[in-house]
């Protein structure tokens, strides 16, 4: 029987996403045998997100805005991946800082239409009100920093949410879907080191981390950003008489 383009399509990312199983199934067997701030342990965390990349490599599209679109998830992931590094040797305001910056590209592609301002202005509440629970815990430091990274992060769940239009597009449902665990991924952390510690909080938080980073690197398979680029009916009158417009 015939694939359909459909299923093509759908074997050819699950194809591409083995090396990112492979991974993430490594870590969590593997993880526990490897000290913390080591060699072993950096590569074992960072190899997920260095495959994800690679699943982006693979996506090819002629698309401009499925380009731009692209390259700012490549860049996001890179500054994950970054973050990670740091964050794995202990050095929490800096991976913190490497985080802010993916965030800013993950915006950015994510863009600002719709607007949606009840979805951002629920998000910056909840925000508030969970920081507010262990801000008096924090360094001076991290109290100057963390805000601005959960501006950061609340504002790329806003925008991701913003783009759903239903349930028809599957890669914006899972990014949106995607965008809320990696929320909840940085809240366990939060919680877990500045107000009280949590049960197997490490499994949570990459558990979380790494499905809200697959989630978010899917939605480069977005329809309505790999359709064509629209061309003015005048134009296309146009370019099928040879006419030129002066």
């Amino acid at each position: 029987m015939a694939q359909s383009p459909s299923d093509k399509i759908d074997n050819s990312t699950i194809s591409k996403l083995i090396p990112f199983i492979t991974t993430v199934l490594l870590y969590f067997s593997l993880i526990q045998h490897t000290e913390r701030g080591s060699t072993p342990s950096t590569v074992l965390k960072c190899m997920p997100i260095f495959s994800l990349l690679f699943f982006l490599m693979l996506t090819t599209s002629k698309n401009v805005t499925m380009i731009q679109y692209r390259k700012r998830i490549m860049y996001g992931l890179l500054f994950s991946s970054f973050g990670d590094f740091l964050l794995n040797y202990d050095l929490f305001e800096a991976g913190m800082g490497a985080f802010g910056f993916a965030q800013v590209f993950y915006i950015s592609a994510f863009g600002m239409k719709p607007l949606k301002l009840w979805i951002g202005g629920t998000l910056y509440l909840l925000g508030f009100l969970a920081t507010a629970v262990f801000f008096g815990n924090l360094k001076p430091l991290i109290k100057a920093c963390l805000p601005f990274y959960a501006v950061l992060l609340l504002t790329m769940c806003w925008r991701s949410l913003a783009r759903i239009e239903g349930s028809n597009n599957y890669s914006r449902l899972v990014c949106g879907i995607a965008s809320i665990l990696f929320v909840l991924s940085d809240g366990i952390i939060a919680f877990d080191k500045f107000f009280t510690p949590i049960q197997a909080a490490q499994t949570y938080i990459m558990v979380t981390y790494y499905l809200a980073q697959v989630g978010i690197t899917l939605s480069v398979n977005d329809v309505l950003l790999n359709e064509p680029t629209f061309i003015k009916p005048t134009e296309q009158r146009n370019k099928s008489t040879g006419s030129k417009s002066y």
